[in-house]
């Protein structure tokens, strides 16, 4: 795999927080690679419980199946990258609300979105203030990628530095002018990351879940890269608080 970048003096914290396996892999992997060398990442998937993968119906009777194989995928792709991971455990959308169920109330989702702040208050109880956490941004408007965006953001407030990275293959589905417009409504400001000389490294990086990728979702990824680098470049984009 593609090194990481050389510690730089008093180097933070690096944490990524994944709504399911694959959501860094496919948004952040170039803030994954730029991780300086001796700080050991953590990847923090949240909602680890799915029976979603790329087989239809979504049956949730195969929940214990599809999360063991997405999980030991997690495991595989953390342990190439030299990252530390963390499974929160929670159930995912498809086996909250599977497709043709009922859609989930929104007493339910409050009192999702309570125990997941205090499951991510426990996992930053011991991060320092000036720690980098990297978050989805949120474009897809997905209930799980929404929960963890808000949460982190909610606990680190102004005491730590978080970066929102592009929810994929969602963001490519999207023009990019609604994308800019969602990010500055939030009060972010943009910064492209050249992935050109390591795309290759990217769709090795992807390849470690091969269960959650369906064949059109690398040319919507790749896609988008393109739109961000012009056409000349392969880009990956994320956002901050906007100074």
């Amino acid at each position: 795999m593609a090194e990481r970048a050389r510690k730089e003096e008093g180097s933070p914290e690096h944490l990524f927080f994944s709504p399911h396996p694959d959501d860094v892999a496919l948004g952040a992997y170039a803030s994954l690679l730029s991780v300086p060398r001796d700080v050991v990442p953590t990847l923090v998937t949240v909602f680890s419980q799915s029976c979603w993968e790329f087989v239809l119906p979504v049956d949730p009777a195969r929940a214990l199946a599809v999360t063991s194989l997405r999980m030991g995928e997690d495991r595989r792709f953390a342990r190439a990258h030299g990252a530390n991971l963390v499974h929160l455990g929670f159930r995912d959308t498809s086996l909250r609300a599977p497709p043709g169920g009922p859609p989930e109330s929104e007493e339910a989702r409050a009192t999702l979105a309570v125990r997941v702040r205090e499951a991510l208050r426990d996992t930053l109880a011991h991060v320092s203030d000036d720690a980098v956490c990297y978050v989805p941004l949120g474009i897809s408007s997905h209930a799980d990628h929404l929960l963890v965006r808000d949460a982190v953001r909610a606990l680190r407030g102004d005491r730590g530095r978080v970066v929102y990275y592009e929810d994929l293959p969602y963001s490519a589905h999207h023009p990019d002018d609604e994308i800019v417009d969602y990010a500055w409504a939030l009060g972010l400001s943009p910064r492209c990351l050249d992935m050109t000389a390591l795309w290759s490294a990217k769709l090795r990086g992807l390849s470690f879940y091969a269960s959650q990728l369906e064949p059109r979702t690398l040319p919507a990824v790749e896609a988008h890269a393109r739109r961000l680098g012009a056409g000349r470049k392969l880009c990956e984009r994320v956002w901050t608080v906007a100074s």
